[in-house]
């Protein structure tokens, strides 16, 4: 089976590499050649390689590789997109941290990092089973860090439950983030596993900058309730504003994908809207925001602070999209969070959490109206907020205690 996906991948490699020239934002040629295994640096010291897909993932990651690093060990970080390359050179670019684009997953572009790195360990982020690197890492150490498998994935890797155990078996360490994914991975006979909780759900990765909160919250004034939909992808952002739109508040619409936001502000207008650029907003404040206006973010890698400046969180990925994001981010930074019912890659939490409603979710246009109808009293969102802080207490993960598992291997 790994022959056949190497031969497939081969097969489609033209087309990634197509797809990579179209997509990405900077040193096209270079970031292609690395991913290929060209034009990696050499290191004189033993390294430990993080590798995480998105935005996202890379700002969970850097805590942990801040933390490795002051402890001297040599640190590689890897990232698939041009919004997490961007966020580890703002991070990292003056730091002994290194960086690279995640490569294609070819087995000796994977053992080219390797070696020239000298890597001893590979920490891989989620659901991140490359069959080509774990190949290649097989006299290494690797863990697979906050591990979760979807609904859609558990029946995947259960149609190809040989290749999946054989897959699963590369791994030493699987640090699971709830128990069904324990559960998934002990139906593939796994062995070595700990459950740490979700560390996507940890206060240290939602610092804020208060400039920014502060500057945001000047944009948006206090006036109405600031309705913050977050995380959106694609017909979420027109599901909203049409069960929105005629109600006292001022609704600000943020896109999972920066380069959605010309094609939102254009749906906007289909409706008779004008969407709004908040980067346009930027040395203005206490702005009047008219019945028929639309603030739309497009700042990349600020969310949380816009979080902050806002009062009530819809976090989305959740309303058409089924996969759900992190619907626990804004009570980080103490705003109040709802979410769709779509949350296949937060099962555990929604059981211990939505179910439970104190994170409540919806699925009709006319079941979110009703709730940002209740939480525009004040009264009622501060107590509803002080029990969503109070209960995430339990699911926070520990880069402490990720650090040790790590050490011990």
């Amino acid at each position: 089976m790994f022959f056949i996906y190497s031969l497939i991948y081969i097969l489609l490699l033209p087309l990634l590499i197509l797809r990579d020239l179209l997509t990405l934002d900077k040193n096209k040629l270079k970031t292609i050649q690395q991913k290929l295994g060209f034009n990696i640096p050499n290191v004189k010291n033993q390294t430990i390689w993080l590798h995480g897909v998105s935005l996202g993932e890379i700002k969970i990651l850097s805590p942990l590789a801040k933390k490795l690093s002051n402890q001297g060990q040599n640190i590689l970080i890897t990232s698939t997109t041009n919004t997490g390359l961007e966020e580890l050179n703002k991070n990292f670019s003056n730091s002994d941290i290194k960086i690279l684009p995640f490569p294609y997953d070819l087995e000796f572009a994977h053992k080219k990092i390797i070696i020239n790195f000298k890597v001893n360990k590979i920490i891989l982020f989620e659901s991140e089973f490359w069959p080509n690197l774990l190949n290649a890492a097989k006299n290494l150490n690797v863990v697979s860090l906050n591990s979760t498998i979807s609904d859609t994935s558990f029946k995947r890797f259960k149609m190809l439950k040989v290749f999946s155990k054989t897959l699963f078996s590369k791994i030493d360490l699987f640090l699971a983030q709830s128990k069904i994914t324990i559960d998934r991975l002990e139906f593939f006979e796994v062995k070595n596993i700990k459950h740490i909780g979700n560390i996507k759900i940890n206060p240290e990765n939602y610092s804020v900058d208060q400039n920014r909160r502060n500057h945001y919250q000047k944009i948006l004034g206090t006036e109405k309730l600031n309705v913050i939909l977050g995380s959106s992808h694609e017909g979420e952002e027109i599901f909203v504003v049409q069960a929105l739109t005629d109600m006292d508040i001022n609704l600000i619409l943020a896109p999972r994908h920066p380069e959605r936001v010309s094609k939102v502000i254009k749906e906007l207008e289909n409706f008779g809207l004008r969407g709004i650029r908040m980067s346009s907003l930027q040395k203005e404040a206490n702005i009047k925001i008219n019945d028929n206006e639309i603030l739309v973010f497009d700042e990349v890698g600020d969310l949380i602070n816009l979080y902050a400046a806002g009062d009530l969180a819809i976090v989305a990925g959740s309303i058409n999209y089924a996969k759900g994001h992190n619907f626990m981010e804004p009570i980080f930074v103490d705003t109040l969070s709802i979410t769709g019912s779509k949350l296949d890659n937060y099962k555990q939490i929604k059981k211990d959490l939505c179910d439970t409603n104190i994170i409540e979710t919806f699925s009709e246009q006319d079941q979110l109206r009703s709730l940002i109808s209740k939480y525009q009293n004040i009264t009622i969102r501060s107590e509803k907020k002080s029990a969503q802080n109070d209960a995430l207490t339990n699911y926070s993960g520990s880069y402490d205690e990720i650090i040790k598992f790590i050490d011990e291997l």
